[in-house]
């Protein structure tokens, strides 16, 4: 269908002019003339911007990773002429440089993106164990409530893959693996202070999420309510 060169408007076939700014179609509007250079006078040439690829992006992170690291580094130094609390922000970044960076360069292989960011994270609670005093608490605390958060995100993601665009299945399976993950949480956490295993709160958490889930799933399968329905709904 034509464009009309001075406003810009698709317009139907067999209109002699633009039925937004009346121009006539077929000639040169006087505001593209204006615009177009005097005869024997080359074009500026267009900048193009380059497209941010994943090798630009990871520049980027690291670039931003380094800066705050000096800053915090020479900060810290300057004042105390040692490294004292700056160790705990420098953790810090590091683990959110290694995160970043592999979630833009494995982005495409989500099993290996998924065991690599549950690594990059035990290995930071590490270094944070190793670097407070008292305790050790990376093994009994921290480990196990990392793998069952992991282990939890993979099955999430391979159950929605395969409910595709059932939303509320989903819903119902996210919610279900929250209550699963406040479980282990309190059985890790009683396991580590007293060494014996309770659970109180958690049970409650979990009673509570059951029937919500089963309302979730008597919608999507009853019901049958798409995605398309529901962006419909909320005018997504």
């Amino acid at each position: 269908m034509p464009v009309c060169r001075n406003c810009g408007v698709v317009i139907e076939e067999g209109l002699e002019r633009c039925p937004l700014c009346l121009a006539p179609l077929g000639r040169v509007s006087e505001q593209d003339e204006r615009k177009s250079p005097p005869p024997g006078e080359a074009r500026s040439p267009v900048e193009v911007s380059k497209p941010l690829t994943p090798l630009r992006l990871f520049e980027i992170v690291s670039l931003f990773a380094v800066t705050s690291a000096v800053v915090v580094f020479v900060a810290d130094f300057v004042y105390s002429m040692t490294v004292t609390w700056a160790r705990y922000p420098l953790a810090a970044i590091i683990f959110l440089w290694t995160a970043g960076s592999v979630l833009i360069l494995l982005r495409k292989y989500r099993l290996l993106l998924l065991v690599t960011e549950t690594a990059a994270l035990a290995i930071f609670f590490l270094a944070l164990d190793l670097l407070m005093p008292g305790e050790p608490w990376f093994l009994s605390l921290a480990f196990p409530l990392t793998v069952l958060a992991a282990t939890l995100i993979g099955v999430i993601s391979v159950i929605a893959r395969a409910l595709r665009h059932r939303v509320f299945a989903i819903l119902a399976v996210m919610l279900m693996s929250v209550g699963l993950f406040l479980l282990g949480m309190e059985t890790v956490l009683s396991l580590h202070q007293t060494g014996a295993f309770q659970l109180s709160w958690s049970l409650l958490v979990f009673g509570c999420t059951v029937p919500l889930v089963g309302l979730l799933f008597y919608i999507q399968y009853r019901l049958k309510v798409t995605s398309n329905e529901v962006k419909k709904i909320f005018h997504l």
